[in-house]
């Protein structure tokens, strides 16, 4: 009887007892949960930080600096003029085929007087360092400059380069107002035309020179065939330039050595026409 009655007892209570539970396990499930979540972190964390960072490389190269497109001036009362002699002007407008790009010209100009196809005044240096060169018959390249200024420096490459391939006939000289210590204290970018000093800048004042590096070519006749700032966007002072003025050169060097040919051939043609005097 007593067992019976037992058994009967637990039969009802068990179900309550399951009911009741129920949530308390499931509440111990995710608090189980959760605690290896937050034990989970702290090892992800560790896991990022194993990771080996990443390294930006050093490079030895200098950050670039903007170019020198202007010269040095000299004598700021005074202002660049235009190289056809007209009032000089910040720009004008034009637009590209399409109607639709706005752009700038700029116009060509001269930190100088200009002598282009007049005689220029004569060649005069204080002092000459290193050998005088012989300029008889050659064309000649005269650029006045400075080492204080960036513009000259960047030219002094360019000029080297026209020494080097145009040696035999075209004389390139550099000429400064400074002291022969102060150029001969610069040792890059290193020079390897021909260099002088005049302190006194005689040929220079006499060009009206006001901005540099300021450069005039002569033909072998002394007149100025080429002047300007070398470096003057749309305007450089290029091999192609130095090129095509000393094939004008060469070709009329040639037509002159026929002539003189031609006229040799002709007093020789004239002697053995010429009767021998009878004995």
């Amino acid at each position: 009887m007593f067992a019976s009655s037992l058994l009967k007892s637990l039969v009802v209570v068990l179900p309550i007892l399951a009911i009741v539970a129920t949530p308390c396990f499931a509440e111990d499930k995710k608090d189980e949960a959760a605690k290896k979540t937050v034990a989970k972190k702290p090892v992800e964390k560790k896991a990022e930080e194993s990771k080996p960072k990443k390294v930006e490389k050093k490079t030895d190269k200098p950050a670039e600096k903007p170019c020198v497109t202007a010269p040095c001036v000299t004598d700021p009362s005074r202002t660049p003029r235009r190289a056809d002699g007209k009032k000089p002007v910040d720009g004008k407008h034009t637009t590209d085929k399409s109607g639709k790009s706005p752009a700038i010209k700029r116009e060509r100009l001269l930190w100088a007087n200009s002598f282009l196809w007049a005689k220029a005044p004569e060649l005069v240096v204080e002092k000459w360092l290193g050998e005088k060169p012989d300029t008889e018959g050659k064309y000649v390249l005269i650029e006045y400059w400075a080492t204080w200024c960036p513009p000259c420096r960047r030219s002094i490459p360019l000029l080297n380069e026209f020494h080097k391939k145009y040696g035999k006939e075209l004389v390139v000289i550099g000429i400064s107002e400074e002291s022969e210590a102060d150029v001969l204290k610069m040792t890059e970018p290193k020079i390897d035309f021909h260099l002088a000093v005049d302190t006194k800048k005689r040929m220079k004042d006499k060009l009206g020179v006001f901005g540099i590096p300021h450069v005039i070519i002569l033909e072998p006749g002394g007149y100025v065939i080429w002047e300007g700032f070398p470096l003057q966007e749309n305007y450089e002072l290029t091999d192609k330039i130095i090129e095509r003025i000393l094939a004008v050169g060469r070709k009329i060097k040639a037509k002159e050595e026929a002539e003189k040919a031609r006229k040799q051939s002709s007093e020789e043609k004239s002697t053995e026409d010429k009767p021998t005097a009878k004995s």
